[in-house]
C-alpha cells in the first residue's frame, strides 16, 4: 500500500510551503505512542530531566525508529523530496497545560546548516493540538521568498534554541493555523516562516518534529549523521547510522550521544 501525495496536495504544499492535516496514527496507535514516550521520560527522572536525552530518540528505542521509518510518514516525504531520503534528526516540541511557551516565527532554513535546501520537517502530533493548545501558524508561500536574519532573543519563554526570531513584520491575518487530531502531522518546507502561540488546555501538547531531506542535502557547519529511511544514498554526506538492537543498549547509548553531540554544535553555531 502507498501513502504517497496526490496530485493536488503535492501543488498545495508546493504552491504554500505546508500541508495539513495528514492522518499517520489512528488514536489507539497514538495512545501507544504516547505512553512510551512519557515511560521514557519516567525512566530519566521526569520531563525536565529526560529533555537532555530526547534529540534523536529513534537512535536509543526501537518504537521511536518505527515511527520515522513508517510508510505512513515516509511516502508522503518522498512524495516532496523523490525517492532517496534521509532523517536528519528528530526533537520534540511540548509545551505542558497551562504553559505560556511561544515558538517565535523563524526560518528552520537559517540555522540548520543544510544546502540545498530540499528539506522537509514533519510534526506529528501526540496529543491533540487544537487552537487552544498553541498549535503551529505558517505564512502561506513564505518558503517562496527570501531568506530572512534573525534576531537570537534568549526570551525565557521560547521553545527554540536561541529564540531566534525572524527579522520581518509578519502579518498576522495572513497566517495560516494549522491544528491537528492526536494522531495527525503536518509537512512543511525548511524555507516556510512559521511559529506557535502558548498552550491554554489543559492537557500537554506533544510533537514529535521529524526532519528529513534529499539524499543529495549536504551539511555545510560540521560532521553529521543521519539515518536513510527510503531508496539509496549515492553522496555520503552524512554519517548513516542503524536501527538500535536493544533499547538503551550500550552501542546505542554512545551512537545517540555522538550524534546528539554533533547536532548540538550545529543548531548552537
Amino acid at each position: 500500500m502507498t501513502f504517497q501525495l496526490s496530485e493536488k496536495q503535492l501543488e498545495d504544499y508546493q504552491k504554500d510551503g505546508y500541508l495539513s492535516p495528514l492522518t499517520a496514527y489512528d488514536q489507539s496507535e497514538t495512545k501507544k505512542l504516547r505512553q512510551e514516550f512519557e515511560e521514557f521520560e519516567k525512566r530519566f527522572g521526569g520531563i525536565e530531566k529526560a529533555v537532555a536525552f530526547r534529540a534523536d530518540l529513534h537512535l536509543l528505542q526501537r518504537w521511536a525508529w518505527d515511527v520515522v521509518t513508517n510508510p505512513r510518514i515516509v511516502d508522503p516525504i518522498t512524495s516532496v523530496l523523490g525517492p532517496n531520503v534521509l532523517l536528519w534528526s528528530t526533537n520534540w516540541f511540548i509545551k505542558e497545560s497551562r504553559d505560556s511557551k511561544i515558538v517565535s516565527f523563524h526560518q528552520d532554513a537559517n540555522y540548520w546548516g543544510l544546502e540545498p535546501h530540499d528539506v522537509a520537517t514533519v510534526w506529528l502530533a501526540l496529543s491533540d493540538a487544537h487552537e487552544e493548545s498553541g498549535p503551529m501558524s505558517f505564512v502561506p508561500g513564505s518558503h517562496l521568498g527570501e531568506l530572512y536574519t534573525h534576531t537570537n532573543t534568549f526570551a525565557e519563554n521560547n521553545l527554540l534554541s536561541r529564540g531566534q526570531e525572524v527579522n520581518r513584520t509578519i502579518d498576522e491575518t495572513t497566517c495560516r493555523s494549522a491544528p491537528l487530531d492526536s494522531g495527525q502531522m503536518s509537512i512543511h518546507h525548511i524555507r516556510t516562516i512559521h511559529g506557535s502561540g502558548p498552550n491554554l488546555s489543559e492537557d500537554r501538547r506533544i510533537g514529535m518534529v521529524l526532519r528529513y531531506c534529499a539524499t543529495h542535502v549536504r551539511q555545510t557547519k560540521g560532521e553529521d549523521t543521519a539515518i536513510l529511511v527510503s531508496g539509496t544514498d549515492d553522496f555520503g554526506h552524512f554519517q548513516l547510522l542503524e536501527k538500535p538492537d536493544q533499547d538503551f543498549g550500550e552501542k546505542e547509548t554512545a551512537a545517540h550521544k555522538d550524534a546528539v553531540a554533533k547536532l548540538g554544535h550545529i543548531i548552537m553555531s
